[in-house]
């Protein structure tokens, strides 16, 4: 009995020892990822994931939209569908959403290492016999058949393009590249090679340390410094604050989902040269009092620790003193020489008014609302919080009525701010400076200061907090919140709110008074309702993207910065089943 039990537990031991030299559960993906990527994105279960975008109705609405349809039109579409062609014609077939389904199995990572050639490393953990259905698998009879560290692996290039796929499966793990290198490598590291892999660089090191608790569901580790030089991410990235990446070296992003919200945590890690204090911890909870004056009926709200005064005074200018009134121009040809043959005006010019002084020039309103800025910058500005919500004018249009509020240092000077904001106005509201002055008003029920006039312009001081509106109403509900106390849940620097349910009627609404469209002829969605012309902007494109996202009720983000890392929350609140 004794040598029964003793052979049974040697042929158990062996079992496991030939179970883990088969399969690797234990292993972490990146460390079998050769190292030089630019990003880096883990997946628990890559197959789940693609089955419920592929089933959910988003997805059909996405594609049947008028976004999907321009988007189909644009220069990025046609060069992904170009490098999708010659990778298709690297394997011998263009892939479909079943065969990379396949092939997705549960456990997964992608590493990027080139964005103008889409070069990457693929591995995921597929069951093998699920991997003997793959098309790709099947064909590898018609691949070239290489080996290293006696793993084989199978590999085909494309002459016209240069296009290489290498795969194979070893381990419980498909491994596929687009270069033969990088495959040769990622098999290397799976064999117990030296070489340095993308888990051992500092800068997946120290953004996976930073990232407190368990990874996401979708995970992605990002080399911000080595993504900011290159020029097709500076590119295609569609925020274009490329600029702001240079304090970065390297950042990370965890999604998880609940049965009726989306939160994303992120960590961005500063350069050693750009790291510093932060704001400090008075400036914070500036930022949390400030955000208790937010009322329900707001649809916006941001707020900010330790303010930029140049910058905040040009938001308080462009959102209440002096709206924009045209985009710059980013053309990036050089304008049309002169017609020398045609006499100079035109008779657009019988329409230019004579009896009245031109709008001031740029120059002349920035010398304007110098005394202002002045004051701002003296204040020691500690926070800032920007209020908006839209609401109806009539039948047609649709007002965005906004405040800002100013946590300063010290007290305000009333009188001196209501100087300083007259003389910035004069040039644009007033002929020599007939008729601005400060009269008593209303905001509520609560007592503050007009600007008399056409335009309106409300201010009002409490100790150290200035507020700033267009609008009596906002102003007010604003203001009767002062004082009002609510937990604080951490020490952020940043906070901003996006109440979309609120807003998507009224959004919707503008967006089609933009386009001078009407709203019985522009509901339908796809380019076929209009085969000869792009959609509307405004009131078809933008407007057929927030359909497709309405399930989407509002996002709030959270940030919290120390000076070496930026951490932010971003949660998404779901209206219904996520998936639909």
């Amino acid at each position: 009995m004794k040598k029964a039990a003793v052979i049974v537990a040697i042929l158990l031991g062996a079992a496991g020892i030939a179970w883990l030299q088969t399969s690797s559960p234990a292993v972490d993906l990146a460390t079998l990822m050769p190292s030089g990527a630019l990003l880096y994105v883990h997946a628990d279960d890559f197959a789940g994931l693609l089955g419920e975008w592929n089933q959910s109705k988003v997805k059909q609405e996405w594609l049947a939209s008028d976004n999907y349809a321009v988007f189909q039109q644009s220069n990025l579409f046609s060069k992904l569908g170009g490098v999708y062609g010659e990778y298709g014609a690297a394997i011998g077939f263009a892939p479909l959403l079943n065969d990379i389904g396949a092939i997705a199995g549960h456990e997964s990572a992608l590493a990027l290492y080139d964005i103008r050639e889409a070069q990457f490393v693929y591995i995921s953990r597929v069951d093998e016999p699920e991997l003997d259905k793959a098309r790709l698998w099947s064909m590898r009879g018609k691949f070239e058949r290489r080996e290293v560290a006696g793993i084989p692996f199978w590999l085909r290039s494309d002459p016209a393009s240069g296009r290489t796929v290498a795969f194979t499966f070893a381990k419980g793990l498909l491994f596929v590249a687009t270069r033969d290198d990088l495959a040769a490598r990622s098999l290397a590291l799976a064999a117990g090679g030296s070489d340095p892999s993308l888990a051992s660089q500092s800068w997946y090191r120290d953004a996976t340390a930073a990232s407190a608790g368990k990874p996401g569901e979708l995970r992605m580790v990002m080399n911000l410094e080595a993504l900011a030089k290159s020029v097709y991410f500076r590119s295609y990235w569609v925020q274009r604050n490329v600029p702001s990446f240079g304090q970065y070296r390297a950042g990370i992003a965890d999604v998880r989902r609940g049965a009726a919200e989306i939160d994303e945590k992120r960590v961005f890690l500063r350069s050693a040269d750009t790291a510093g204090d932060g704001p400090a911890l008075a400036n914070r909870e500036a930022v949390h009092r400030l955000t208790a004056l937010v009322p329900d009926s707001a649809g916006f709200y941001r707020a900010w620790a330790s303010p930029d005064p140049q910058a905040t005074v040009a938001l308080i200018v462009e959102k209440l003193i002096a709206p924009p009134v045209a985009a710059a121009d980013t053309s990036r040809y050089a304008p049309p020489s002169a017609d020398l043959s045609q006499a100079a005006g035109s008779e657009a010019d019988l329409e230019t008014r004579i009896d009245e002084p031109p709008l001031p020039s740029a120059a002349t309103l920035d010398q304007s609302v110098a005394p202002f800025r002045e004051l701002v910058e003296k204040a020691g500005l500690r926070a800032a919080m920007q209020v908006e919500s839209t609401a109806p004018a009539g039948h047609t249009f649709t007002r965005m009525p906004c405040a800002i509020v100013l946590a300063a240092s010290a007290p305000w000077d009333e009188s001196s701010l209501e100087a300083a904001l007259t003389q910035a106005i004069e040039p644009l509201w007033t002929t020599a400076g007939l008729g601005a002055g400060w009269q008593p008003a209303q905001a509520g029920t609560t007592a503050v200061h007009s600007l008399n006039g056409l335009a309106k312009l409300y201010i009002a001081v409490q100790g150290d907090t200035l507020y700033l509106a267009g609008d009596a109403d906002l102003l007010g509900t604003v203001m009767q919140r002062a004082g009002v106390s609510q937990a604080m849940a951490g020490a952020a620097t940043y906070s901003a709110v996006v109440r979309l349910a609120r807003e998507r009627d009224r959004y919707e609404r503008l967006m089609t008074a933009l386009d001078f469209a009407s709203p019985a002829n522009e509901t339908g969605d796809g380019l076929a309702a209009s085969a000869t012309r792009a959609p509307a902007f405004f009131s078809r494109n933008l407007a057929s993207l927030d359909r497709v996202l309405s399930r989407v009720d509002e996002i709030r983000v959270s940030e919290q910065d120390d000076g070496a890392r930026v951490l932010q929350n971003v949660h998404y609140a779901i209206r219904g089943d996520r998936g639909r």
